[in-house]
């Protein structure tokens, strides 16, 4: 079998001859973004093959004198029988990222805000100090016949459930401190189901996970259910996005068996990674980790489980599950106590799932009112909620990747060195930008790319339709051809030493994310005969989300422009939400019930989402008047 070397790392692994070389780096343990999923659409996986025999279909997404030079697309190019040297190039944006130190100070502001002040306190699991008798001679009773008469007499009478597990620890238990032990308990539905049992007195070490699989980051907090307290936060990104950048691309990659097998690994290993991490802060055993509860998109619940997410994509948008059982940790692969029951959070239809059920408990959609409220997840995928206690519509619109550095040719994620602010002359137009950490610019993130259209259409330098203007006169507009490019970095400031550019191709794509999120949101308000003058509070949820600048995003129409006190940044409110739901049965009684209430807008069914969408392909839109703050910056730019 040929022989990889992967460089500068210097790993090496041998593979079957017709093995794909992003395949092999994978199994390597080298990391190659593929936001496409492997298609070999994006041109994001290129490498550089040193020596060996391969063979490559790397022409038209790469130009002919680059794969003559050796380099190739991973995921277009097959080794033959040869040893094969591969150089690697770096792989940035997955360092310094603003997702990646989450804390537990970073979230505390956040829940005092969005936390009811009075809820019934009532985790899944409960930990109970029992005296259990002692044997007597010929009594005829069991050790579990004991334990079980102790139980009923706290819990009345209900039928016990036991696993094997727990069954095998009760012998030496009860004996160990002459009765008294401590049981974890789930009770549901008249049954008392027995999770774990300790000798003595436990009740303090008693814990649960809040759990948010996002697409792009995994979040964790590990609770101390005795007090209700969130202990520790952690945040990194989904180890899934090498695998593609967005659900779509993450379906095509799951096709075959062996990829689906290799996304639920991945997300499981991101979890297990942050649940570990977040123990060890505060010396929690594993197994004192009772319950948790998970929430996600609907495609990455389908992941996490092994279960094939392709009827999502296809009409008529099936998915496999809405209401997941009760499942254990050692069943799905979380490494917390093996017996402990995870809850999944309710998905609503194929794209929108159990993260926005979770995160609009903490608006005011949750409590009885009249007020409309507009819920916004910005992400990859775009999800709205619009209603009150009375109805609720939902939709999902697909953003694409753009937003989180897909899709654009000096994209990144927000990491270190991602450009993600910038003013423009409107004189020169030269850029002033700012980068997160302060480092030398390696390439811009969606909070980078919205400030900056923003700030090159105030300043006249792009048009409505997104077009650079060819009549001013400025070295940092390059035109070629009937296509020009727009230098934000030039090469002797950046980290690479070459110029970091936005083409009029990027802008477009950002003008189509931004489109979809807008014109999903006019039509949900049409669906009910209202307008945006209708809403009383627009709450911005998602890690995207708390990096808006709210007048840039207005700016450029990706918000309306409505008073801005009327706008409520929620941070992370899939991982709130979850929070709630870990901590009492109320919130996961109102999770259900929201679920149930919201009606799902199909936007590829709707005949007038494409006339909408079409209205808002234009800086800020087509109709100026819909942005009259904007319409009234743009002409005091004008007059200068």
């Amino acid at each position: 079998m040929p022989l990889i070397t992967f460089k500068p790392s210097g790993k090496q692994i041998e593979v079957p001859p017709g093995t794909e070389l992003l395949q092999a780096a994978r199994d390597a343990g080298i990391s190659i973004d593929s936001p496409c999923g492997g298609k070999g659409s994006c041109g994001k996986c290129i490498v550089h093959v040193l020596s060996g025999n391969i063979e490559s279909d790397s022409l038209g997404v790469l130009p002919r004198t680059a794969v003559a030079d050796g380099y190739v697309l991973a995921c277009k190019t097959k080794v033959l029988t040869d040893p094969v040297e591969v150089e690697v190039p770096e792989q940035i944006g997955k360092s310094g990222g603003k997702f990646t130190k989450a804390t537990t100070e970073d979230f505390s502001l956040i829940r005092q805000e969005l936390l009811p002040e009075r809820y019934e306190y009532e985790p899944l699991t409960i930990k109970w100090l029992i005296n259990v008798p002692k044997p007597q001679l010929e009594d005829g009773l069991s050790d579990y016949d004991r334990l079980c008469r102790a139980l009923k007499k706290f819990w009345g009478e209900c039928e016990i459930v036991c696993s094997l597990p727990v069954l095998r620890k009760i012998p030496e238990t009860l004996r160990e401190k002459d009765g008294a032990a401590t049981f974890t308990i789930i009770y549901d539905r008249g049954r008392c189901y027995l999770i774990d049992i300790q000798p003595g007195d436990t009740t303090v070490h008693h814990y649960g996970i809040a759990v948010d699989i996002g697409t792009t980051t995994v979040a964790v907090e590990l609770v101390h259910l005795y007090l209700g307290e969130v202990i520790s936060v952690r945040s990194d990104y989904n180890d899934q996005i090498d695998c593609g950048l967005d659900v779509i691309s993450r379906i095509n990659y799951a096709k075959k068996p062996e990829r689906l097998e290799e996304l639920r690994k991945r997300v499981l290993d991101s979890v297990n990674r942050l649940v570990r991490q977040t123990a060890e802060t505060h010396n929690v055993a594993l197994r004192d980790i009772s319950t948790a509860v998970i929430s996600g998109n609907t495609t990455m619940i389908h992941l996490l489980l092994g279960i094939n997410p392709e009827y999502i994509r296809l009409e008529p948008y099936t998915p496999a599950i809405r209401e997941s059982p009760f499942l254990t940790a050692e069943e799905v692969g979380i490494a917390i106590n093996p017996q402990a029951w995870l809850y999944f959070s309710p998905h609503v239809a194929s794209y929108v799932g159990g993260d926005i059920t979770a995160g609009i408990l903490c608006t005011d959609l949750a409590v009885e009112g009249s007020e409309i409220c507009l819920f916004i997840d910005i992400g990859t995928n775009g999800e709205l909620v619009i209603g009150n206690s009375e109805f609720m519509l939902t939709c999902a619109c697909s953003a694409g990747p753009a937003f989180e550095g897909g899709g654009i040719e000096f994209g990144m994620r927000a990491a270190l060195g991602a450009v993600e602010r910038v003013n423009v002359d409107p004189k020169t137009g030269k850029a002033t930008y700012w980068t997160i950490g302060n480092v030398k610019a390696k390439g811009i993130c969606g909070s980078g790319m919205i400030s900056l259209l923003a700030s090159l259409f105030i300043s006249g330098w792009i048009e409505p339709s997104g077009k650079l203007d060819r009549t001013r006169k400025s070295k940092y507009v390059i035109i070629e051809g009937r296509h020009a490019r727009y230098i934000i970095v030039p090469a002797k400031e950046s980290a690479n030493g070459k110029d970091i550019t936005i083409s009029e191709m990027d802008i477009e794509n950002m003008i189509r994310a931004k489109a979809a999120i807008y014109s999903a949101c006019n039509l949900m308000l049409e669906q009910v005969q209202m307008t945006f003058d209708d809403l009383s509070k627009i709450y911005i949820a998602g890690g995207f989300g708390r990096s808006l600048d709210l007048e840039k995003a207005i700016i450029i129409g990706l918000i309306p422009d409505l008073p801005r006190e009327k706008f409520h940044y929620i941070g992370n409110s899939s991982l709130m939400g979850t929070y709630m739901v870990l901590m009492s049965k109320e919130f996961r009684e109102k999770q259900l019930e929201l679920a149930k209430k919201m009606t799902y807008v199909e936007l590829n069914t709707s005949p007038s989402y494409m006339d909408q969408y079409t209205g808002a392909l234009f800086l800020p839109h087509t109709d100026i008047n819909r942005f009259p703050t904007v319409k009234k910056l743009k002409d005091s730019f004008s007059t200068k």
